[in-house]
């Protein structure tokens, strides 16, 4: 997601949402503005941020900030009730962002959901920016992030959710695959979205060893890597239980993606055409595939949700 940053007359933080690019030079760029959460005016100084900022609200839509209840505290997390008269009791989405990331990554979808009467619940795991730390206070790359997706999973029924899909990006594709591999609650699940999502990470270790011509070291990353977190890689290759995943799926990548190379997850892709309705955007690099052209990926999103949620389970 590419967007502006500018500081209102009363120092309040302003954002503006940048669609694909338009036209190119050398020296400028052209974009459309998809939204905005004040006026811009000719000479403003703004900033470039690929992180969106705002809530919900931003986007036009009415939420709560809640507590998901989770092994290690409560988790802040958004509430975007579709029902009528502001209800929840309807099918759900629940949204989870990738390493480093923010629940902001979601605002982008948010209104997908919302036009098609889904409620959606956007939540922050363990060791994220206002989430609550563990002990170690490090990731573990979805090996236990997922009893995070299963609390909020938790949440969801007990708020009357009847189906529920799971979206997550990039890392947070990870954690759902995690959650539909261990979970109990795996079943419960209609089906999954994935956006840039990393499926194992000893081959992603020696992908950014090649990157930054340090390859001799990567066993070296791996071996520190355990000491430091107790990782565990083997619970965390998805790519060798890949004939294990039943849940239908919608998957996104993109051929220009450097964190996430596109030959990795088509592995995946082209070993499940059964369940899995795969997407690749030449060009678009780690989950920047939205920003390539928001209105085909928001329509695909929407077709996928309306075929998998109807109980139809063959692509179009």
């Amino acid at each position: 997601m590419l967007g502006l940053e500018w500081d209102d007359p009363d120092d309040v933080p302003r954002f503006a949402q940048l669609g694909p690019v338009l036209t190119q030079t050398r020296r400028t760029v052209t974009r459309t503005v998809q939204w905005q959460e004040a006026g811009l005016t000719v000479g403003q100084a703004v900033r470039p941020t690929t992180v969106g900022l705002g809530t919900p609200a931003s986007r036009g839509l009415a939420y709560q900030d809640v507590l998901v209840p989770a092994p290690h505290g409560p988790m802040p997390a958004w509430l975007v009730p579709a029902g009528p008269d502001g209800g929840v009791d309807t099918d759900w989405v629940i949204v989870t962002h990738g390493y480093r990331g923010l629940r902001q990554d979601a605002l982008r979808v948010l209104p997908t959901f919302a036009r098609l009467g889904l409620s959606s619940l956007t939540i922050t795991y363990r060791n994220a920016h206002g989430a609550p730390r563990t002990p170690q206070g490090v990731y573990r790359l979805s090996a236990e992030e997922w009893e995070d997706l299963e609390a909020a999973v938790q949440f969801a029924q007990a708020h009357g959710a009847r189906q529920i899909v799971l979206m997550g990006f990039s890392m947070g594709g990870g954690i759902t695959l995690a959650f539909l591999r261990y979970s109990a609650l795996a079943s419960r699940i209609t089906a999954a979205v994935l956006d840039s999502p990393p499926l194992e990470w000893r081959s992603l270790i020696r992908h950014f060893a090649r990157r930054y011509y340090v390859r001799p070291f990567a066993r070296l990353v791996e071996y520190l890597t355990v000491l430091k977190s107790g990782q565990d890689f083997d619970a965390i290759d998805h790519h060798s239980v890949m004939d294990q995943f039943q849940t239908p799926m919608l998957l996104f990548h993109g051929s220009a993606d450097r964190t996430v190379p596109v030959a990795h997850v088509e592995r995946f892709a082209h070993a499940r055409p059964d369940i899995v309705e795969y997407h690749r955007v030449e060009g678009a690099e780690h989950i920047r595939i939205w920003n390539m052209n928001p209105e085909w990926y928001e329509a695909t999103l929407a077709r996928f949700l309306r075929r998998v949620l109807a109980g139809e389970t063959s692509g179009t």
